[in-house]
């Protein structure tokens, strides 16, 4: 049910009349909104509500036995297992047939041994099993923390604002959350301008920009001129942005209006210079559990280990996103030019500290020249490498990305070119990442000053506004595949 339907805005309107007459009421409040919740995935993927709540039950078991009278070996053992059980399911679904049709191309006939099975990959298990995971991890960490029951556990893993496509919650600031009894303005007024944001930028601008052109070009970029196919690509970078962004102040609008803060997901990553920012503004929730409880574990940045370490992050968050050697590569390649970055940065740290070792103040020590053109071509190469990248994401092939990325650059090739408008949608992408932040803050204290019924009409006049500028349906969000 996505959150775009009309079924969900009944759904959510429902939720939301018995959400706050309930929230005081300590005993009922839980069990209705794990109802909610558990309604809310079953009306989506109704065969697998049974595998969320395995694997809430996995890691409520897991964080039960993990107590501080436990031994160390006992509590990492019965962490391993649980580890072990949640990624087995998940790579099952995840990556059964990658490794089924893999094993075939390498010459393993597997015909007279296995079929494989019609398997379908449930809507949000890599968000729900890593929440489930840092519960559980977590509570290895610290043994003596509060022990969540179960009821709390299928509460937290199943959250129907962030199951689908997160953004990832850590158990205890979800938890005391839970004692919020009453609504405050200020958070509804935020939800309101944070939905109408989502909605804009998925039904309006990601629409748009996957229908005119992105679609295209990636279907037959053989029909398209050089230019064509740079807007071809340069879109989806816009398109992957606008719906994932999107989803995520959906999914955090939607948390506020019934007194959860869900997390910022998204902090401008195109404006950034350099792509290890570019990784702390994207997808922030999946970078920091990747930071937090693989990165860190393998070592982190200690010297000799650092570069290795993040190798292995940024490849495995690459097949996070999907069982295809594109993804793998895409993850590989984001690593290299990550540690290449770390190793720039670095030898910067050895230059100002050589100056300061010989006596100059840090106002002393020469700096560029050229500061806003260095930073204005950092940030020309940081989204341009973001957005060849993306063509692994939505190329279908290998051959189909090279193809793309090989005709982009054959300037004498006549084909199709793009709406002027898919250009201008670029542009406010980047542009709106600039001034985003001022335009919220315009229609936060704008909002402040209506009443209901004022402020009712309004959300009313830009829900209609944003439907009637989107095509006729809503293609699924894209981070749902993952």
């Amino acid at each position: 049910m996505p959150f775009t339907s009309l079924d969900f805005a009944l759904f959510l309107g429902f939720v939301i009349l018995l959400n706050w007459r309930l929230r005081a009421m300590i005993t009922p409040y839980p069990p209705f909104l794990l109802l909610a919740s558990l309604i809310f995935y079953l009306l989506g993927a109704p065969k697998f509500v049974p595998l969320l709540l395995v694997v809430a039950l996995a890691n409520w078991a897991a964080s039960s036995r993990m107590t501080v009278e436990a031994s160390p070996f006992y509590r990492k053992m019965v962490l391993a297992a649980d580890i072990t059980f949640c990624l087995s399911l998940l790579a099952f679904f995840k990556y059964f047939e990658f490794f089924f049709t893999s094993a075939e191309s390498l010459g393993l006939r597997l015909d007279g041994l296995l079929t494989l099975p019609d398997i379908v990959y449930p809507v949000g298990m890599s968000f729900f099993t890593f929440q489930g995971l840092s519960l559980a991890i977590d509570r290895y960490r610290q043994p003596d923390s509060y022990r969540p029951t179960l009821l709390e556990t299928c509460l937290f893993v199943s959250f129907f604002p962030t199951v689908l496509s997160g953004p990832i919650q850590r158990f205890q600031p979800f938890k005391d959350q839970l004692k919020k009894t009453k609504p405050e303005s200020a958070d509804l007024n935020l939800a309101l301008v944070l939905i109408l944001s989502g909605l804009f930028k998925k039904v309006a601008l990601s629409s748009y920009l996957s229908e005119h052109i992105v679609r295209g070009v990636f279907q037959v970029p053989e029909s398209y001129s050089a230019l064509g196919v740079l807007a071809g690509i340069y879109g989806y970078s816009a398109q992957i942005y606008l719906d994932f962004s999107g989803y995520s102040d959906l999914a955090r609008g939607v948390g506020l209006l019934i007194g959860f803060e869900v997390g910022i997901n998204f902090d401008s990553p195109y404006l950034t210079t350099n792509i290890r920012d570019f990784w702390r503004r994207w997808h922030i929730s999946l970078s920091s559990w990747l930071r937090d409880y693989l990165y860190l574990p393998l070592g982190g940045s200690k010297k000799g280990a650092r570069f290795l370490n993040l190798l292995i992050t940024q490849t495995l968050g690459g097949l996070w996103h999907g069982a295809h050697l594109r993804y793998l590569v895409w993850g590989l390649v984001h690593g290299l030019v990550l540690a290449f970055t770390h190793l720039v940065r670095d030898a910067r740290i050895r230059r100002l500290r050589a100056w300061e070792a010989i006596g100059f103040k840090s106002w002393q020590i020469p700096q560029p020249n050229w500061p806003e053109a260095k930073k204005f071509i950092c940030f020309l190469l940081t989204f341009n490498f973001v957005s060849f990248t993306w063509i692994l994401f939505r190329a279908e092939s290998f051959q189909r990305a090279a193809d793309i990325a090989r005709l982009a650059f054959d300037p004498t090739r006549p084909g199709l070119g793009a709406p002027v408008l898919a250009w201008v949608l670029v542009f406010l992408t980047l542009f709106g990442q600039k001034v985003g932040g001022s335009i919220s803050r315009f229609f936060f204290d704008l909002q402040a000053k209506m009443n209901i019924l004022v402020l009712s009409l309004w959300s009313a006049f830009w829900v209609i506004i944003i439907i009637k500028l989107g095509p006729d349906g809503v293609l699924p969000f894209i981070y749902f595949q993952y």
